[in-house]
Parts: structure tokens; sequence; C-alpha cells
């Protein structure tokens, strides 16, 4: 069962009608990322800043229609299951909810932090070094923010360090841009557009936040973890001197503990030794999988995740080899398969996951649509 200490209260709820400015405006004043959407005491949605970085919503906009489905845990659950969601979905929370799916409270990727931290589970021997993603992705100072957004969404990642001759000199997060975005209110539409373009072609420096909070490469985990929570920071670049070496965030701290407990994730791979002997291959396929499994993960829970590849036929021109990928995804909302063949192997496995997250949208479209209905007709 989840610890109590886990769990945190939202200080602001949404409910369905209320209106997009509202919402922002709390988030703002509670300094919170996401928002849960309420409809008699169950779970419809999640609203945070990730999402409102790529897409650009009227302010008159109500919850329902711009919130997003979520991946949940139940009450009832174990510290490794929840450990383990964290890790696939990438989630910065994750509500929790009763055997009626009634809401609860969220579990913070701070509170596990600071949970997994007092019962001395981040590893000791551990440095910053190993764990950090790099090189780091980067943006200089004086870019647009329009390329911040960009990059932040091409990447899926919510911050990004600035530079100027490679020197470290800001940080610039989703929350930035997004706060930037939606600071216009009560305009004519014709306004509101122009201060968008207006906002969107200024540099990254008028709004990053500097001095920038950062981490030594031979900083142990435990004291990285201590300068997250203690500055509410979700991650911080990595320093080798006065090099940028990388980026370090608390998802990366939960896959050392997700590494020291062993916890599997559910990602069956059936490769060709050929293909395995190939070491850029093996990963990109690991990156492809696991970033498709957090994206599946976050729209419902995913059971298992198989892939295998076949080859089909060689060519006689070069020695290529034409690759069918076969994808089964089975979820709590039905079971998927899918397949795609290509010269190049990552190719088809991307085009096949991409048509099991097509479809998985689809359904969920199609509940939130009788969702949506049957609201409407109680407000009615």
């Amino acid at each position: 069962m989840i610890d109590n200490t886990l769990i945190t209260k939202p200080q602001y709820i949404a409910h369905s009608m209320d209106k997009l400015s509202d919402i922002i405006s709390k988030m703002k004043e509670n300094k919170m990322w996401t928002v849960p959407v309420i409809k008699d005491r169950k779970l419809l949605g999640l609203i945070s800043y990730k999402d409102l970085l790529s897409r650009r919503v009227s302010l008159e906009t109500k919850a329902i229609n711009v919130m997003n489905p979520s991946v949940t845990v139940q009450i009832d659950e174990d510290i490794n299951r929840l450990i383990a969601k964290f890790y696939t979905t990438k989630a910065r929370v994750i509500p929790v909810v009763n055997e009626k799916k009634e809401f609860i409270g969220f579990v913070t990727r701070e509170s596990l932090l600071s949970y997994l931290l007092k019962a001395d589970e981040i590893p000791e021997n551990k440095t910053a070094r190993e764990y950090m993603t790099s090189p780091a992705t980067t943006i200089d100072e004086n870019d647009s923010i329009a390329r911040a957004r960009w990059v932040m969404i091409r990447d899926n990642i919510s911050r990004l360090p600035a530079t100027k001759e490679y020197r470290l000199t800001g940080i610039i997060s989703a929350r930035d841009i997004v706060d930037a975005l939606y600071s216009v209110s009560g305009r004519k539409r014709e306004s509101i557009m122009k201060d968008e373009e207006r906002v969107m072609a200024m540099p990254v420096k008028e709004i990053m936040k500097y001095p920038v909070i950062t981490a030594n490469g031979k900083e142990p985990l435990t004291d990285v973890v201590e300068k997250l929570l203690k500055f509410r920071i979700s991650g911080m670049p990595v320093m080798e001197g006065d090099r940028l070496s990388g980026v370090i965030s608390g998802l990366d701290i939960i896959k050392a503990v997700a590494e020291k407990m062993q916890l599997s994730i559910p990602i069956e791979a059936k490769i060709p030794q050929e293909l395995k002997s190939n070491l850029d291959f093996k990963a990109n396929i690991d990156d492809i999988l696991e970033r498709y499994l957090s994206k599946i993960e976050r729209l419902t829970e995913v059971i298992n995740f198989k892939v295998s590849f076949k080859e089909e036929m060689r060519s006689s021109v070069g020695n290529k080899k034409l690759y069918t990928a076969m994808v089964r995804v089975t979820t709590k909302i039905g079971d998927y398969v899918a397949k795609d063949t290509d010269w190049e192997p990552i190719v088809a496995l991307k085009n096949a996951v991409e048509k099991i997250e097509e479809r998985i949208l689809r359904k969920l479209r199609k509940i939130e649509e009788s969702n949506k209905k049957g609201i409407k007709a109680e407000e009615t």
C-alpha cells in the first residue's frame, strides 16, 4: 500500500467547466506544475505546463476540452510498482485513486525522491556524472523563445540551459514560456495574437532564470536529490569546472533507484543476432522503445509491450536487408498489434509503434466524447 507520506493534496482542483484563464492563474498562484480535473470526486484528466506548451488554446477554453488523460496508481499498489510507473511514464505527478476510482491525491516526483532519500534507497556510491543526460541539449541565449519552445516539444523536455559562447548563462523552462504566452488576457483577439508574436520573437535571455543552480559531475546522487528538494526544482545542469557536461533530473535519480532495485519494465524485444551486434541500432531501439512506452503509459496503463523483427529479403545491391517490425501492446483498454516493413529496421519500428499510438488515441477520444456528452447532459 502506498505510504501516506508520499501522497500530497493539491492546493487547487479544477472542475470540468472551469475556464483555462482561471486555471492558469491558480497554477501560478500555487506554483503547481499539474492540476487535476475532477467531476463528482472522479479524476477526469490533468492539465500541465508541458501540455500547454505544445498547443496554444483560448483562455476561455473549458478544462474538459484542454485536459489530457492520465495514468493513475491504486492506493493499494506497492512502492516498487510506483517507482516503475514514474520511470516508464516519465511523469511529474501520478494521481492516486481508490477502488471506486475516486481521486485521493498526487504522488509527485519530489515526494517520491524525499521518501527514497529518507529510506536510504538512493545509491550512495553513484554520482551525477553517471546518470546525467549528456551531452546536454542547450539553446543560445539570443535564440528566440519560439525556437526554445520548438526544441522542448521536439525532445520532450521541460527545461533548457541557455548559453553564450558555450558558457552557461541561464535556464529556461516550459513554465517560463507558458507564463509569458498566457499572460495576455482581457484584450481583443487581434491584440492577443500580436502580443504572442512579440513574445515568441523575444530572445531567450529576456525570460530565462539566472543565476543557475547546478551540480558537479562528482557530486553523489544523495547530494543531488537534497539540492533538487531544497530549491524545489525538477533538474539542473551538471558542470565539470566551467564546462557544461550534462543535465540531471529527478527522473534520472528514479532510474538509478529502479536499477538498484532491479525493477523490470514491461518491454520484450526479440532482435535478430545480426542487429543485436550493431551497437548504434541497440542504442536507438532502446531509446525509441522507452520513449514510446512513456507516451503510451501516459495515455493508458501498459501491461505488456512486445517487439520483434523478421528479415523479409535481401537486396541484390549493397547487401541491404528488408525488415518487418511487429509490435504488440497490451493495455487496460485493449490489445493493439501493428507492423511495418522498411529497409531501415528503426524506421519500420517507429512506424509500427506510431500506428498503435494513433489507434489508442482514437479509442481514448471515443471514450472522452462519451464522457463529455454525459457531463454536458448533466450540466444542462
